[in-house]
């Protein structure tokens, strides 16, 4: 017994600190996640735990509102948020695990609005987009003229925007041919009833898993381990054929 309760003892002094279990926070964004039958998934959510799978670290995913996840992981140590946007300001607020999956952004507007015709995103000043708050687009629309109240309008949550646009009350939205099927589905639109009008110019490396500041850096080297092999192994390939079928078949 003794023998027994001292082997316990050392094994659990030689577990690493991340042991227990890594929290990974998110938005409703679909395709990259969202909620189906009560469980999380999407292209990078399901990514995220095939990663922790590859590197055999327990995870848990938990979706709540931007800006309550980013603030719960800027919080705790064992933590991360996905799906984020990996540019110049944030650098310094995380450590990295990425790039996941991501899809060129355009700014769209409806077929029959055929006044609305751009060349750069400062030209766009003269219409109307909606937009979450403190989201990375927020921040572009602010640097190339948008005034909030003016052309910029705030809306609650991500494609809160939509049946503002479908009704004409917002000139313009932004989407990517991966996520637009999933912002336009619930207004009884179609695609074909958009048009693209101007690729959205963003500074930023991609989305990304984005990790507490005092996250383990042996682990995120693991983590990162475990995505490029996933990507050498063609599984992050197969992950978005999986969401574009879903998309094809609904169209």
């Amino acid at each position: 017994m003794f023998v027994r309760t001292v082997l316990f003892v050392m094994l659990a002094m030689l577990r690493p600190a991340w042991a227990e279990s890594i929290t990974i926070y998110t938005e409703h964004f679909p395709p990259y996640q969202f909620i189906q039958e009560g469980k999380v998934v999407g292209i990078n959510a399901e990514l995220t735990m095939l990663v922790c799978e590859r590197a055999e670290v327990a995870c848990e995913l938990e979706l709540l509102p931007w800006s309550r996840s980013f603030q719960l992981t800027r919080q705790h140590k064992l933590s991360g948020l996905i799906s984020t946007a990996r540019y110049k300001e944030r650098e310094q607020q995380f450590k990295w695990v990425g790039p996941l999956v991501k899809s060129t952004s355009y700014l769209y507007r409806l077929k029959h609005r055929d006044d609305i015709s751009l060349t750069s995103l400062s030209e766009a000043t003269r219409y109307t987009i909606g937009i979450q708050p403190n989201d990375i687009y927020e921040a572009v629309l602010l640097k190339h003229g948008f005034e909030k109240g003016r052309n910029l309008l705030n809306v609650s949550y991500k494609n809160a925007d939509m049946q503002l646009f479908i009704k004409g009350k917002l000139d313009l939205i932004i989407g990517s041919p991966l996520t637009l099927h999933y912002q336009i589905q619930p207004s009884g639109f179609v695609i074909e009833d958009l048009i693209p009008v101007l690729e959205f110019p963003l500074d930023v490396q991609g989305n990304y898993l984005a990790l507490n500041t005092a996250f383990p850096e042996p682990l995120r080297e693991r983590l990162q381990w475990a995505l490029d092999s996933l990507r050498v192994a063609g599984d992050v390939d197969s992950l978005i054929q999986k969401y574009q079928v879903a998309q094809t078949a609904t169209n």
